[in-house]
């Protein structure tokens, strides 16, 4: 996994758990790396039990895999810790380690390798990143940004914005109040540099030179101002918190963003569950006719718009299947929703005997609904209907099992649902039952 050039010499070291997104986005970071100079190491650290289909790609992608058992909290963290202070013993000669990773617990690492003289390259989704990782970096890149970009939907999306400057500093102003929300929330302290990295992840249109400030402290400077926000302690430890209570005009402002992105998750899960998904041309033109304007919220872009309604996990914009073709929008659930969604129905759907599974699973459950692109309407159709539920009991009785556990009963249920053929079901489900020595059978 090497490029053409002379320096710098680079060793990859992946948090693959706490730091990952969809092949397209990995493919094109890890190629973005490799353009920079020349890998001398590449390990990704993850369970790959639980994720075969994802440790193929990275395999062919040129990294190492080392496994690491999800048993205990932070095996991985361990693993990869050791890693790095190995290569740093036995390979003198590399001169930039590039961490995908967030982790609190890689800043003694992080400042080692300062210490050490080395470049260090931090990759991250920086909402949930340790607050100081990203100051020890030389480098910093959010994950998000090696997506694919979206072309402007509509040719007035990529002309200059008519919106007064006014207009669009509050609205930025209400983006940052979210920024502070969303770093407090994971239990970091949002500080100045940390703030800045997850307002550009979560608003890919911004700037703060569109909206007339020099940088990046006198919009921060502003937002005080106007009470948006206040700064506590001096730099380089100041930290962004929010007022205990706002004008009521700052509060509308606020809750029209919100009402916004809940609109098009809403279109979304609606259209997904009358048909097909909705493409990203599509759901434009729809949510138009139904009334919303994304420029009164700040997004001028709508693919704008539907990115920063992405990074907020409300939507998933996949790819087309077809080149030429408009990506399309998935409804997307987090594991707020799946647990709401399994209190109500778990005992209905899977028996008196299953609880309402932990986090992990609902996680796992809701990235099942965007690989297959199913929504929570239709998973409640495929557990339910007498047709799948016939066809799912039929290889059961064949493979002499009398229940599966419910991430695989899903995955089976959903499969059939779909009407792929047994040996395909069969194929796709024994893959996530490997670990548990379990193994189905069709019907002959």
């Amino acid at each position: 996994m090497t490029s053409s050039g002379n320096s710098p010499h680079m060793a990859l070291f992946w948090d693959f758990e706490n730091v990952s997104d969809e092949s397209a986005t990995h493919q094109l970071m890890t190629e973005r790396i490799r353009q920079s100079g020349t890998i001398v190491k590449a390990y990704a650290f993850a369970d790959w039990d639980t994720r075969r289909k994802m440790a193929e790609e990275l395999y062919s992608l040129g990294y190492d895999l080392i496994h690491v058992p999800d048993t205990k909290d932070n095996a991985s963290d361990y693993k990869m810790a050791a890693y790095i202070l190995d290569h740093l013993i036995h390979y003198p000669e590399t001169t930039r380690y590039v961490l995908i990773t967030g982790d609190g617990d890689f800043k003694l690492i992080a400042g080692a390798l300062k210490e050490h003289g080395v470049e260090l390259w931090l990759i991250s989704n920086p909402i949930i990143t340790a607050s100081e990782l990203p100051d020890l970096a030389t480098m910093y890149s959010d994950i998000f940004s090696f997506r694919p970009a979206l072309d402007c939907v509509r040719p007035e999306d990529c002309e200059e914005s008519v919106q007064s400057i006014v207009t669009l500093r509050h609205l930025a102003a209400v983006q940052l109040q979210e920024v502070v929300r969303a770093i407090t929330k994971t239990g970091n302290k949002p500080g100045v540099g940390h703030a800045k990295h997850v307002m550009t992840s979560l608003n890919p249109d911004f700037s703060e030179k569109v909206i007339g400030f020099g940088h990046w402290n006198e919009f921060l400077d502003w937002s005080e101002a106007q009470g948006y926000i206040q700064r506590e302690g001096d730099l380089p430890a100041t930290i962004l918190t929010l007022p205990r209570k706002m004008p009521p005009q700052l509060e509308k402002i606020s809750k029209e963003v919100n009402e916004a992105f809940a609109f098009l998750a809403k279109v979304a899960e609606d259209g997904f569950n009358e048909g097909s998904p909705y493409s990203l041309k599509e759901i434009d033109v729809k949510i138009r006719e139904l009334g919303l304007e994304t420029e009164k919220v700040g997004y001028r872009r709508f693919s704008d718009f539907v990115l920063a309604a992405e990074k907020r996990g409300r939507v998933r914009i996949v790819a087309p299947e077809k080149d030429g073709d408009s990506p399309i929008v998935l409804p997307a659930y987090d594991v707020d929703r799946m647990h709401d969604w399994f209190e109500e129905n778990v005992e209905r759907v899977f028996g008196p005997s299953v609880n309402v599974p932990k986090a992990a699973f609902l996680r796992k459950i809701s990235q099942l609904l965007l690989d297959t692109k199913t929504s929570l309407f239709e998973l409640e159709n495929c557990l339910t209907k007498p047709r799948v539920k016939e066809a799912y009991n039929d290889i059961l009785a064949a493979s002499e099992i009398p229940f599966l556990p419910p991430f695989q009963q899903s995955l089976a249920h959903i499969l059939i649902g779909k009407g792929l053929k047994c040996d395909g079901i069969v194929s796709n489900v024994n893959e996530e039952l490997s670990s548990l020595g379990i193994k189905l059978r069709c019907p002959e």
